[in-house]
């Protein structure tokens, strides 16, 4: 059985660097969860624009696939098990010049819903204000809602 791996992004988009330099490609691309990778290049085609996770030509590696060496992670007290750690999460920037807000692109991709492969959930306020990616996780839902809406 052969391993999905995504039609518009490379693998070290969507993972940190310590799991870069620590396995193989044909590994790191089964740590990603299948839905989240399938629902990712969905998202691409639904949004008609590049998508920008991971960054390392700027050293941006924590929008993606985070590992217990993250300073994300590591700065944690309590246990820390995140859809991002799961390997079932991203965090989307889009292009500055798109015409499209993260508000609106969510929205453009909750009414093109029924092109997912699953359930997603988008996460859209930190501490009351909205904020400014798309972080998507293919994680259940308690609503089992084919798109839910939830804050931090």
């Amino acid at each position: 059985m052969s391993v999905y791996k995504c039609k518009y992004f490379k693998i070290q988009e969507l993972v940190c660097n310590h799991v870069m330099q620590s396995y193989s490609e044909e590994q790191i691309w089964s740590f990603l969860d299948e839905d989240l990778k399938k629902t990712l290049d969905i998202i691409r085609e639904i949004l008609g624009v590049p998508l920008t996770i991971n960054q390392p030509k700027m050293k941006v590696y924590q929008r993606g696939l985070r590992c217990h060496l993250c300073n994300l992670v590591q700065s944690n007290k309590t246990p820390y098990i995140t859809t991002h750690i799961q390997g079932k999460a991203v965090d989307i920037l889009l292009p500055a010049d798109c015409g499209m807000t993260a508000e609106s692109a969510r929205h453009k991709i909750q009414e093109s819903a029924d092109k997912l492969p699953c359930n997603i959930r988008f996460e859209h306020l930190q501490k009351g204000v909205p904020i400014s990616w798309i972080h998507v996780d293919v994680r259940d839902n308690e609503k089992d809602e084919k798109v839910y809406w939830f804050n931090v």
